[in-house]
């Protein structure tokens, strides 16, 4: 069961990278070959990013330390990341005013609150290394208002900068993909 929804997983992943790195929906392919013949369609050849089972499932498992990054390119050049979250309770609302939230559930159920407002702001000063917290981003201790959704496996959810969201419930372990989109 949860090889199946990981196999689903990295398909959605690998779908939504390629929209986000601009390959045209050619996923699989070298973006740089898209246009056989053609050479006013040439672009630099991307590398592709590749995690195997073990990989992924070691970083749910946080494996790697706290993070969740699976993968974070320069921003410079590239305008997405992907993490690999998991939750066991409910942890602060939060609203980007930057980057665009691209969730796919892997495993487990919780309720989505989005929209709204953020109730009491608890936004810290430093993340935990130290390192300024973004001035694009806000936490809250939940949200009043907003709409309810329960998620489940399989079930994908694109929550637009600048939307309050929060898990406000989390039925059993929660594992979710999560895209994050300049």
């Amino acid at each position: 069961m949860i090889r199946e929804g990981l196999k689903l997983a990295s398909i959605a992943v690998i779908a939504v990278l390629g929209l986000a790195i601009g390959t045209g929906g050619q996923v699989g392919t070298d973006a740089s070959k898209s246009s056989e013949g053609d050479s006013s369609a040439s672009s630099p050849a991307r590398s592709v990013v590749y995690f195997p089972k073990e990989e992924v499932d070691a970083n749910f498992q946080h494996h790697k330390g706290m993070d969740e990054t699976l993968y974070a390119p320069d921003y410079g050049e590239h305008n997405y990341s992907v993490k690999t979250s998991r939750r066991e309770k409910p942890l602060a609302a939060e609203l980007h005013m930057t980057y665009t939230d691209v969730l796919y559930v892997v495993k487990g159920s919780a309720t989505l609150i989005t929209g709204g407002k953020l109730v009491d702001d608890i936004t810290p000063a430093t993340y935990p290394n130290g390192k300024p917290f973004s001035k694009d981003e806000k936490w809250g201790r939940s949200i009043s208002g907003g709409e309810s959704r329960h998620l489940s496996a399989g079930d994908v959810v694109i929550i637009p900068n600048g939307v309050p969201h929060w898990f406000s419930q989390i039925d059993s372990s929660f594992w979710f993909f999560n895209v994050k989109v300049r």
